[in-house]
């Protein structure tokens, strides 16, 4: 992988597989995907996060459901999408540390904020990027895919982290009439 440079990113053209979808016309499906990629790019120029930091996010929410096999609580859908990653071969050429903020969203953005905190200070630290940067990509995931929780009338706000997502929240609306 050569890079994905955030100025020039869109999250229109950024290429999806339907192969990668047990489901892809599902409600978690690539619909989903291209409207979470949209949340993760606004998201990230509001906050300015670093070059890196964005080929992570935009890895790991173009990836974060296709290890889904339904659309009901599945916590274990984490765990299967970052397991399908490398089953695909999707994770090869992408550089190590880039890789590993990657998977480390995709496995935790199912669970809650604590697990992945607990989870990141037991990793081995010469193994894998600072556990705020690992944290960081996480949060952008989780809150450009709860932006998108608009679409079964669940988005709530007060599950965001970052004061820029919450600037997003009317649009998430409008974005799923845009793009449903």
């Amino acid at each position: 992988m050569n890079g994905i440079d955030p100025s020039t990113f869109d999250p229109l053209a950024y290429p999806i597989d339907r192969a990668w979808f047990e489901r892809p016309d599902s409600i978690h499906g690539i619909s989903h995907i291209r409207r979470v990629l949209i949340h993760a790019q606004a998201i990230s120029a509001a906050r300015d996060i670093d070059p890196d930091w964005f080929e992570s996010l935009v890895l790991a929410a173009a990836w974060h459901d296709i290890g889904r096999t339904h659309d009901g609580w599945e916590p274990e859908h984490g765990p299967n999408s970052a397991a399908k990653v490398k089953a695909l071969g999707l994770d090869r050429g992408v550089h190590p540390f880039i890789l590993a903020r990657t998977l480390f969203a995709i496995e935790w953005h199912s669970v809650a904020d604590r697990h992945a905190l607990d989870h990141a200070l037991t990793m081995d630290p010469g193994h894998r990027p600072e556990v705020g940067t690992l944290l960081r990509v996480l949060w952008l995931l989780k809150d450009a895919d709860g932006l998108d929780r608009v679409r079964i009338n669940d988005l709530d706000p007060g599950q965001l982290r970052y004061e820029e997502s919450l600037g997003f929240v009317e649009r998430a609306g409008r974005l799923l009439l845009e793009l449903p």
